[in-house]
């Protein structure tokens, strides 16, 4: 039995289609939905397989054969309880049906009772999987919860049926359709073909496709970060994952903010050679192009955009982990989190989603209530967190104005004291053949004209530079909404503390709500910080 990787984020595969397939069908469509699990591996080399199934006779049963024969974990996704389940099939089937749920690494009931049961299998397949693969003949379904209904729930996210209680519209997303031929119908003219189909937006939308291999490669290259960061076992799963996510990132941001200081160091002194005289004009063309030799390094490792990117993973993940042990575990942060954001975020949304299926769906946290140790830590280290981050930003802010203001004060006395100097050499300067030291009077007009503009310059352009360091990161707006956030979570922390013990209910919409608020903040806080990208910095 091939058991999912704890240390990595999984690629989610899920599979629907037909019950009735020929005995001599069988072979030729598993090895097409192999040389898919191939090309996702190739795609992904570090990124583990996992597949869902509803382990149904028929297409469901020979991709879990196929994947179990690769060593691909597999979780059996079943619409009812086993018991019940076992009725639907025959006996040759319900061997094969017991001997691949043996093999599976997990298994969900999707639905208590029978009714709409394949209904909810296929909606729990089309939200978890991030690429969907459906045996199909290209005909409408036969009944509720069927192929047909499968894909279209993938490609509109729509829920395909009159279901009640939806936790959440998933993802569209690509689904791998394979030609296979039922046992009474037509045979498609291309059988076992593949053809890959995406939703669209809107008419002629050609992006899906680009936007789909950035997001597969955006999870291998976190798998890549990940593993650089021991595993933790000793720590819940979550935890661990929100832990090491977290090291990723502050190494990244370290990365990103050495590069960016290295720019603007590079713009003002690049400036600076060019008022200051007597250097050489090569020296500004070899800081310029220093300044590009950065900025390429940074683009190329991405440095922001991964820093940026786990920070969200590792917040989606904190807020899921105080949901979870507050006992919301069916409240999925990905419904709250980005929702707008389509393209390279969305990749964000389907990690913190494989995440929830690996750790939390189908299981309950122990003791769980508002008041579990993992709740009340969350909410006081960001109570913490964002009482200190409101007077960091702002103390920056200030800063940097100090520094432009104390610069600026030292031009203008380097101008005021060298007009007085000026005026005073300037006499001796014109007849510097009558004055026994001319020629060095000459110099030293000639330097303190230097100061008298040189200094006030150099201190304009530094100030510029911290103007424009401020506006990219945003200190002030930074500041006051860390002081906003702190001032909810203490208001959230005194109602807490307020509520009367035995009012479960209240104490977790509290929780549910302060997980939202600090969703809804670090999604502003991402875009914000996608709108203003590093770039080099020209003065």
């Amino acid at each position: 039995m091939a058991e999912i990787p704890p240390d990595r984020l999984s690629l989610v595969v899920g599979v629907t289609g037909h019950r009735d397939i020929a005995a001599d069908d069988e072979m030729p469509l598993r090895a097409a939905f192999g040389r898919i699990l191939e090309q996702l591996a190739k795609t992904c080399p570090h990124t583990p397989l996992l597949l869902l199934s509803g382990l149904a006779a028929g297409a469901d049963s020979l991709a879990a054969q196929e994947a179990i024969a690769r060593d691909i974990p597999v979780i059996a996704c079943l619409p009812m309880p086993i018991p019940e389940y076992e009725k639907d099939f025959s006996q040759p089937e319900l061997e094969r049906f017991r001997s691949l749920l043996a093999a599976c690494s997990r298994t969900i009931v999707t639905s208590p009772v029978r009714e709409d049961g394949y209904v909810a299998t296929g909606r729990f397949i089309a939200q978890y999987s991030h690429l969907l693969v459906a045996l199909w003949d290209g005909e409408a379904s036969r009944g509720a919860g069927g192929t047909y209904d499968v894909i279209e729930m993938r490609t509109t996210s729509l829920p395909g049926s009159a279901v009640e209680d939806i936790p959440y519209l998933p993802d569209v997303g690509p689904v791998d359709l394979i030609a296979t031929p039922r046992i009474n119908g037509p045979r498609p003219a291309k059988p076992y073909a593949v053809r890959r189909i995406y939703p669209r937006r809107f008419a002629h939308d050609r992006t899906v496709a680009q936007n789909f291999g950035s997001i597969l490669a955006r999870i291998d290259e976190y798998n890549v970060d990940l593993a650089r960061v021991p595993a933790l076992s000793e720590k819940p799963p979550l935890e661990a994952f929100v832990q090491r996510t977290d090291e990723v990132a502050n190494r990244l941001q370290r990365e990103t903010g050495f590069f960016q200081s290295a720019l603007f160091v590079i713009a003002f002194l690049a400036a600076a050679i060019q008022v200051i005289g007597h250097i050489p004009p090569l020296a500004k063309v070899v800081g310029l192009a220093a300044a590009f030799v950065f900025y390429g390094i940074a683009r190329r490792h991405d440095y922001e955009n991964r820093y940026q990117d786990y920070r969200a993973v590792a917040e989606g993940l904190r807020v899921q982990s105080a949901w979870y042990y507050a006992g919301l575990q069916y409240r999925l942060v990905d419904n709250a989190y980005l929702r707008m954001q389509e393209g390279d975020l969305q990749w964000i949304r389907m990690a913190l989603r494989s995440f929830y299926l690996l750790h939390c769906e189908g299981r309950e946290a122990p003791d769980a209530s508002h008041d579990h140790p993992a709740c009340r830590e969350w909410v006081r280290s960001q109570w913490r967190y964002y009482y200190r981050a409101s007077r960091r930003e702002a103390g920056r802010k200030h800063l940097l104005d100090r520094i432009s203001m104390v610069a600026i004060a030292i031009g203008i006395a380097c101008f005021i004291g060298s007009a007085i100097l000026l005026g005073k050499s300037f006499h001796c300067a014109i007849v510097a053949s009558s004055c026994p030291n001319g020629v060095a009077s000459s110099r030293r007009f000639e330097l303190l004209q230097n100061l008298l503009t040189v200094p006030i310059v150099l201190a304009a352009m530094l100030g510029a530079i911290f103007t424009h360091y401020s506006e990219k990161q945003n200190l002030l707006g930074s500041a006051r909404r860390y002081e906003r956030m702190f001032r909810v979570f203490d208001r959230a922390r005194r109602e807490l503390s307020g509520i009367a013990k035995g009012n479960e209910e209240k104490s977790r919409d509290v929780i549910y709500e302060l997980g939202r608020a600090a969703l809804i903040e670090h999604a502003d806080w991402l875009i914000m910080r996608r709108d203003r990208p590093m770039k080099v910095v020209m003065v």
